[in-house]
């Protein structure tokens, strides 16, 4: 069976917005995920080197990421523009802010900062529990969104997740409500702020590198180890930090998790030329 975070009702909800949405209307959202990317590299590249220029930014795309090492950037580039995919994450960020939640933020978003940027429509954030603020938490968004007091309810019952979708655009926001204790706890509480090109003034919680690598191999075991972009993802992130990761951290919430052997897999794979 196979691991999903998105809830039969928004699955169906989803379906329907995409087969009405034009297909201008869809080109546009495929630019705005790369636009996405961008803006996430950007933060990881200054989060490593926070003297780094525009133009290096720009080389470590071209370079890193795209595969271009040859390729030599001349000119000033244009400053980082904001996406719509972060906008749609900042208004379920702010909330969780304005309500005093403690977030953070992951997936591939995470590890779009962390390692090598991907396209993605979707916004992982993982919350601590907060039912007693969930009337104000439901009122805060409008008609234009799809948001279920009872998923909620469900998901603060079984530590799950439920999701916030955009009826406009589609894009969806998968929510973790974050266990009482385990690795859950513990990466959340590790959480960093990281200063994002659309509005550097706003930062966002996000969790920290080792903690995207380990939540990664766990979705990649549950998913019988068959999705490339989450082992893709994993790779990125073990490259990108060589040398800046806590390997102990890593080794021992791996081994609780039962990934140990997943991690090596990767070590290995990263060290081979």
């Amino acid at each position: 069976m196979p691991v999903t975070d998105t809830t039969p009702e928004a699955e169906r909800i989803l379906t329907e917005i995409y087969r009405h949405m034009s297909p201008g209307k869809k080109w546009l959202l495929a630019g705005e995920a790369y636009r996405t990317a961008r803006v996430l590299h950007a933060a990881g590249v200054r989060l490593r080197n926070p003297e780094a220029t525009p133009r290096q930014v720009l080389e470590d795309w071209i370079h890193r990421v795209l595969g271009f090492p040859q390729v030599q950037v001349t000119g000033d580039p244009a400053v980082d523009q904001a996406p719509l995919n972060l906008g749609i994450a900042r208004e379920v960020i702010r909330v969780f802010v304005r309500l005093n939640v403690p977030y953070a933020l992951g997936g591939s978003l995470a590890s779009s900062i962390h390692g090598v940027p991907r396209q993605t429509q979707d916004s992982d954030i993982s919350v601590e529990p907060f039912l007693d603020k969930l009337q104000p938490f439901l009122e805060s968004f409008g008609t234009g969104y799809y948001i279920s007091a009872e998923a909620i309810e469900d998901a603060h019952r079984r530590r799950a997740s439920f999701n916030i979708i955009d009826f406009n655009t589609g894009l969806k926001a998968d929510i973790f409500v974050c266990p009482d204790a385990g690795f859950e706890r513990t990466a959340l509480s590790r959480r960093q702020p990281v200063a994002l090109a659309d509005l550097p003034a706003e930062p966002l919680d996000v969790f920290r590198p080792e903690d995207v690598v380990l939540f990664k191999l766990r979705w990649y075991r549950l998913g019988n180890e068959v999705s490339d972009r989450q082992w893709a993802d994993i790779l990125g992130v073990l490259k990108a930090q060589t040398g800046r990761l806590d390997e102990a951290h890593l080794d021992h919430w791996a081994h609780v998790l039962g990934v140990s052997d997943l991690l090596a897999r990767a070590r290995q794979e990263i060290a081979s030329p």
